[in-house]
């Protein structure tokens, strides 16, 4: 009797035993363990950990949305400001990226992130340091190329990253020679557009297409713009101040609902020499924000043309 006692007490601690190896087999796999982490610097100087190979982040800083796309990097959720681009809203869309309220920090937080990209401007970033590792960026330190190539550090696609601004750049130079041909070697542009009652101009690195015509396809910058808006990006003006910001060519932008852009039917504006000679482009604002590569691809394709046909 001891003896069948004494292995059925052998089976079931056998049987206990492979029960419990089974179960810390499948948390150990369904966990996954912890995430390689890796030393990242802000532009701000700070030393922070960020995981190596991130899986699930958060794009508050939406005009680096596509660059993480083009990237084929992870990601969750953006700021809903990209549903105004005709080119990124569809790119959310057939990501599965969730579309975030601007300032809404419990979405945030409900998409478990591990890690988040936004402004060094954005009021919730001691919050969003709280939810998971965020990295602060400062939009006016990058050049809107060296930015992607910095995206593709963050998320370990520095190869692909690199890759396309390359292509990119060999693209540009084919496009600069057929605009030079075209409009000559010494036309200036201007890029302006209008919000509510206020008149802006813009400068070499501000989005709205200006990386595209100054830098890329190398359109002069009027004087008055390179002295007075190239440092700060951006200036707002009167309605009678444009001629002294105007180029040979003006590009347009459609601004917001609220601009009624009733500097068009002033005389300062019927005066300029781009209005008088057919050389005023307009073009669609929302679409023109960002720098990405697919918004840049789009840009491109439409400045070229404009300035070609």
């Amino acid at each position: 009797m001891k003896k069948y006692i004494w292995m059925i007490a052998t089976m079931m601690a056998l049987i206990l035993a492979a029960c419990g190896n089974s179960e810390d087999d499948g948390t150990e796999e369904a966990s996954g363990g912890e995430p390689e982490m890796v030393p990242y610097t802000t532009d701000g100087g700070e030393e922070i950990e960020i995981p190596e190979d991130p899986q699930r982040i958060v794009v508050l800083a939406s005009s680096y949305f596509g660059n993480l796309m083009q990237l084929d990097a992870n990601v969750a959720g953006v700021s809903n400001d990209v549903e105004g681009s005709e080119v990124l809203k569809p790119i959310a869309e057939d990501g599965n990226v969730e579309l975030l309220e601007v300032g809404n920090v419990e979405q945030v937080m409900n998409l478990d992130p591990d890690l988040i990209i936004t402004f060094s401007t954005d009021e919730n970033l001691d919050k969003l340091k709280a939810i998971a590792p965020t990295i602060p960026v400062e939009y006016d330190k990058w050049n809107y190329l060296d930015i992607h190539e910095e995206m593709g550090r963050i998320v370990g696609k520095e190869e692909e990253a690199a890759e396309w601004v390359e292509g990119f750049e060999a693209e540009l130079a084919e496009d600069r020679q057929a605009v030079e041909e075209a409009v000559g070697e010494d036309a200036t542009a201007t890029v302006m557009e209008q919000y509510a009652k206020d008149i802006y101009v813009y400068g070499t690195n501000w989005g709205r297409g200006t990386e595209i015509l100054y830098q890329g396809l190398g359109l002069g910058v009027p004087e008055e713009i390179q002295n007075e808006v190239v440092e700060t990006g951006w200036k707002s003006i009167s309605a009678e101040e444009i001629e002294k910001y105007a180029g040979d060519f003006m590009f347009v932008g459609s601004g917001d609902a609220g601009a009624d852009n009733a500097y068009k039917d002033t005389e300062v504006w019927q005066g300029l020499d781009a209005v008088e000679n057919d050389r005023v482009i307009e073009f669609d604002s929302p679409a023109f924000y960002y720098n990405d590569p697919y918004s840049l691809e789009h840009q491109k394709e439409f400045l070229v043309d404009a300035l070609t046909k």
